[in-house]
């Protein structure tokens, strides 16, 4: 139907990626091997040919454009979806990238694909490729979401759910495809009862310790709007730019009622979140399917690691370090670290001739996605350009703040060029005083929060060019043109807003729209509360968040994620007003404690916030006992007897490795290896050889505890004899910690983030 290749074949970007020639590559290599094909074979056909080109990595929130993916034969979710709807969308298949925003069961979120054939929308796991469609690991993580949704850009005129629809795209939900939902009515009046039209409802989860957005939606005249979502608790804050309200939403509720008023609350409450209750899992794939497509995925595994063997093959980082004169360690990190990108890193790096070390330099004070896909010339570009640091200039200010063209989540790009022709009286009125460079941004520079609807920054030159921008690509703007002119520049952390150094201090940026609260900030200290039962070091962004309250809203701040209590910066100077600091606990179920505080802070105020996570109550979630008198084969060809070395307890782990649910459970063990040490106990990670990729090696896994050891459980009889042959249908990975005397004190099951802290926690105990 024409309206469903306008939408879903014809548009060549598929969400806020850099729109390449991929297209044209990938229709070259795909034509003949769909061939004769049926529309669903070749759907699944191309995504086994996804699988041959790019793997599951996590990664920064800028999105690679399919062509630097296939580069470096790496991606996250979003950037494995957008390649495969790409790949979809060459040979003319209908696709659309879906996401939900934010798992209810644990942290972080995820995307997939849906393809259009014969009138109806499946799904597949994108460059994971399963036997049939309409199946992943994610099939039963998304039966417990509380919101999937995807975004058709131009006129939409399907007959699909909407959740909004704005002058340039719909956002529609999808979530009816993978879980059961209802519908939960919002209800916005005022202090006399009276609704407000016009009053915006946020749906929210939390995730991440905070409470996000799933969707933001405009009440009607009767002060009321609805989303169709799942059976989990929401928070429900509304406001009408000025006032503001919230409530909390049950799994049960089909209606709630929010009223708004000047003044927030401000009683700290404690509430139990409840994730979506767990499901039945659908039946098994059939076994023999499932062989079949196993052997696909190591031919896939194969193809894959084939190209990546050939990177730095024609190069060597010890001859490009000697030539240059730089630490060979150093030359060979950063050439690793760029993959298939290599060969543009090394070029930049011999290139710059007697500025090789500035080079290096510039290369450490980029992101890594930025070493995989950045071309050598646009690198060269900021080397040749960048202004030489002012006399007395930190080198480490310099290099961060003036040097380094990474400033934000945009695409590098060679901006400095950009501002050459600037006149060099308002440049140098600019270094006299930074502060002018922003009225003249003020005057020069039109804000639309519009008609960006990819939310992708604009690059700097085309900030200039268009005299157009939204307010996160004119920030982005203005430290790009600081740097280009010798000053140090940042997005301030925690805040994001604009800063310019001079004189050794950092200053705030405010325009002209913006209105500043007080020319005196206050100032916070994190302090961490007392312990709980077995409670770790609270980390922000896994444990607790600090938001402001801002024209009644919530805007969470952005430090660095995992960064623990006693490492935040002390003091930390902020704009006068109402904070919000949310501390939660999620329990193995995916249910989370979660206490929520609200602080006014004064100007000039020395505010010390106390972070406590709140408790939980301790219970085994299994109890059944377990047989140990187990013989196992490490990978070595070692015979083991898992009663022998249970006496402190062990740890059982079934995983997949290369799939995504096992690369997260593993990057959470790395961080804790030493508490895990300190617990003597055993880990004992076990593969299906029949679930393993050829070539997988134990060595490659990083930062495992001293006591780990790799065995195959072939054919799984010890996941059967330990948990029932049941499992087998449940998601993996799986984790059983087992006391010494056989009993189960803690047990995970399939996606999730943080399952190594909930484990330490059981292990405190």
């Amino acid at each position: 139907p024409v309206d469903i290749f306008l939408n879903f074949v014809l548009p060549p970007r598929v969400n806020n990626e850099n729109p390449d020639d991929f297209r044209t590559v990938c229709y070259q290599e795909l034509k003949d091997r769909v061939q004769g094909l049926g529309a669903m074979e070749a759907a699944l056909e191309i995504n086994r040919w996804c699988h041959e080109k790019v793997a599951y990595q996590a990664a920064d929130s800028r999105t690679s454009s399919p062509l630097a993916a296939m580069l470096s034969a790496r991606g996250r979710c979003g950037e494995e979806s957008t390649f495969t709807v790409s790949a979809l969308r060459a040979l003319s298949l209908p696709a659309r990238q879906v996401y939900t925003p934010r798992w209810a069961h644990t942290d972080d979120n995820h995307a997939w694909v849906e393809f259009w054939i014969d009138g109806a929308w499946h799904y597949l796991g994108a460059c994971e490729p399963e036997p049939v469609p309409d199946r992943g690991w994610f099939t039963e993580p998304a039966r417990r979401a509380m919101l999937v949704h995807t975004k058709a850009y131009g006129h939409y005129t399907g007959d699909e759910r909407i959740i909004r629809k704005e002058p340039l795209f719909t956002e529609i939900n999808t979530l009816g495809r993978y879980a059961e939902l209802k519908e939960l009515k919002v209800r916005v009046i005022d202090g006399s009862g009276k609704p407000v039209s016009g009053a915006m409802a946020a749906y929210m989860l939390y995730n991440y310790a905070e409470f996000y957005p799933l969707a933001r939606l405009e009440c009607d005249s009767r002060g009321e709007c609805s989303l169709l979502t799942g059976f989990g608790t929401l928070l429900i804050w509304a406001d009408d730019g000025e006032r503001s309200g919230f409530v909390i939403a049950s799994p049960s509720d089909t209606i709630v009622e929010v009223t708004i008023r000047s003044a927030i609350q401000t009683t700290p409450f404690t509430e139990l979140l409840l994730a979506p209750p767990v499901p039945e899992p659908f039946p098994g794939i059939d076994p023999e399917q499932v062989r079949i497509n196993n052997l696909l995925l190591r031919r896939g595994d194969s193809i894959r690691q084939s190209y990546i063997n050939t990177w730095m093959a024609d190069i060597s980082s010890e001859e490009i370090a000697h030539e240059a004169g730089l630490q060979p360690e150093t030359v060979s990190r950063l050439l690793k670290s760029s993959m298939g990108n290599y060969r543009a890193v090394a070029g930049f790096i011999r290139g710059a001739g007697d500025h090789a070390g500035l080079a290096v330099r510039l290369l450490e004070n980029i992101s890594g996605k930025d070493l995989r896909d950045t071309p050598s010339d646009l690198l060269a570009d900021h080397l040749e350009k960048a202004p030489d640091p002012a006399p007395g200039t930190d080198t480490a200010l310099y290099d961060s703040y003036v040097l380094s063209p990474r400033i934000s989540n945009e695409l590098l790009s060679p901006f400095r060029t950009a501002f050459l022709d600037l006149p060099a009286d308002l440049k140098e009125a600019f270094r006299t005083d930074p502060s002018s460079a922003a009225v003249w941004i003020d005057t020069a520079i039109m804000i639309s929060e519009t008609w960006n609807h990819y939310a992708t920054p604009l690059i700097p030159a085309g900030v200039l060019r268009l005299r157009m921008a939204d307010s996160h690509s004119r920030d982005i703007f203005f430290v790009a043109l600081c740097r280009s002119i010798g000053i140090p520049s940042r997005l301030a952390p925690g805040t994001g807003r604009p800063q310019y150094h001079i004189e050794g201090e950092w200053h705030d940026v405010w325009f002209d729209s913006e209105t500043k609260p007080s020319e005196t900030p206050g100032y916070v200290t994190f302090v961490r509360g007392s312990p709980g039962n077995g409670s770790p070091e609270p980390q922000y962004q896994v444990n607790f968040t600090l938001a402001r309250i801002e024209n009644g809203r919530i805007r969470t701040m952005d430090w660095e994620y995992g960064l623990k209590i006693n490492d935040m910066p002390a003091r930390i100077p902020l704009d006068p007003g109402t904070l919000m600091l949310t501390t939660g606990n999620r329990d193995e179920t995916g249910n989370v404690m979660t206490t929520v505080s609200f602080l006014d802070l004064k100007p000039g105020e020395e505010l010390p916030v106390k972070v406590t996570i709140p408790d939980f109550p301790e219970e085994s979630v299994a109890g059944f006992p377990v047989n140990l008198d187990h013989t196992l084969t490490s990978v070595s060809g070692e015979k083991i007897r898992l009663d022998s070395i249970s006496g402190r307890g062990v740890v059982l782990v079934w995983i997949e490795p290369g799939k995504e649910p096992t690369r997260h459970l593993l990057n959470d063990l790395p961080e804790l290896k030493n508490e895990f040490d300190r617990w003597e106990g055993w880990f004992v990670f076990l593969t299906d050889p029949d679930r393993t990729p050829e070539g997988f090696d134990p060595e490659s896994v990083a930062g495992t505890p001293e006591n780990t050891l790799f065995a195959a459980d072939s054919g799984l009889q010890l996941l059967d004899s330990v948990a029932g042959s049941s499992t087998r249908e449940r998601p993996w990975p799986v984790v059983l910690y087992c006391s010494g005397s056989g009993e189960v004190l803690f047990a995970s099951e399939g996606y999730r983030i943080g399952t190594g802290q909930q484990l330490l926690r059981k292990l405190r105990n």
